[in-house]
């Protein structure tokens, strides 16, 4: 009998050790797959899955609808730099601080088909058409606003302050209020030098969420093989009070319109570039700030590890025109 019961025991044990190695093991193998995933290592899943240059991207909402993105550069530690595949919308660039465009306190205009004060005093300039420098402008305020109420310096977007006296947005919410929490979370902060304008001694710093194209980094969407003529959305147009969409690209034949660069045009205080519609072989146009029917394409940097990014298959009405022969040279 006692030797009976020491063939069960050792049986016993035997099991109970083989139990504990597969426990063992089943351990080591989570905690494993736990510190390649937190790491972002080789096990990672959707490392493979990141987006591509040119990728669509759907990212955010604004007027109620998502926004479509191309991926314009993918950089090594998983972030990406994405702009709007459409024009969002229709905004002046930076409202006249004097409250009502081409007039000044005095009660002074400066519309006129030759040169007036407003021409040569730069600050008078500024003053009463809206001021091209980028840090301060109103566009950028709004574009990095998540707020119901965006605070601007001055006097805001209103109507009487811009060329048409339509397309006042003082009252709309932030350009971010349609963005979800994680993914506002998930845009990275970008340092920007945007070149100065009349009034400034060089180049501006600013810390942007969302930004604007400079002349300079249209190179990127030829390397993302990626048009620079863009058109509106429905819900563009339809927000769009000055029809201008209607009147210069399609009574013209074409369905690309305008949109803003965040360059100032050199030795001025008010005026800042567009890209054409295409209707000309010319890129680059100019116009002074407080013109409200020039369209908005934003720009944001998105970090790939705090969120996972959609990718939307390209619709055929959605196609743009490929003009990567078109560069900042062609501007006149």
């Amino acid at each position: 009998m006692h030797s009976l019961h020491s063939e069960k025991s050792r049986s016993t044990d035997r099991r109970k050790k083989a139990l504990e190695a597969v426990e063992f093991c089943a351990v080591i193998t989570i905690c494993i797959f736990m510190y390649f995933h937190e790491r972002g290592g080789g096990m990672r899943p959707e490392a493979a899955a990141l987006p591509a240059l040119g990728d669509r991207i759907v990212f955010g909402t604004y007027l109620k609808e998502p926004i479509v993105w191309r991926v314009l550069r993918a950089e090594t530690n998983g972030e990406v730099v994405l702009i709007a595949e459409n024009i969002l919308t229709m905004k002046a660039f930076d409202a006249a601080d004097s409250g009502q465009f081409n007039e000044d306190d005095r009660e002074n205009d400066y519309w006129s088909i030759h040169e007036t004060e407003a021409d040569s005093d730069l600050e008078l300039q500024a003053y009463v058409r809206g001021n091209s420098r980028w840090a301060d402008s109103d566009i950028r305020a709004w574009l990095n606003s998540d707020r119901e109420n965006v605070i601007y310096d001055g006097i805001g977007p209103v109507p009487s302050a811009l060329a048409a006296r339509k397309n006042g947005y003082a009252d709309e919410p932030g350009f971010l209020n349609g963005f979800t929490d994680e993914e506002r979370e998930a845009i990275v902060p970008t340092e920007n030098l945007t070149k100065g304008n009349g009034l400034d001694g060089g180049e501006v710093r600013s810390t942007d969420l969302v930004y604007l194209l400079s002349k300079e980094e249209l190179s990127w969407l030829a390397e993302a093989d990626i048009g620079v003529r863009a058109k509106p959305t429905t819900q563009a147009v339809e927000q769009d009070q000055t029809t201008w969409y209607n009147i210069y690209s399609l009574e013209f034949g074409v369905d690309t319109f305008y949109w803003w660069l965040r360059d100032p045009v050199p030795d001025m205080a008010s005026n800042c570039y567009f890209i054409d519609n295409g209707y000309s072989a010319k890129l680059l146009r100019s116009v002074p700030a407080g013109t409200e029917g020039i369209g908005v394409r934003p720009v944001v940097k998105v970090d790939t590890k705090k969120i996972t990014l959609v990718r939307k298959e390209a619709d055929s009405d959605m196609e743009e025109p490929n003009d990567q022969s078109d560069s900042a040279e062609s501007a006149g």
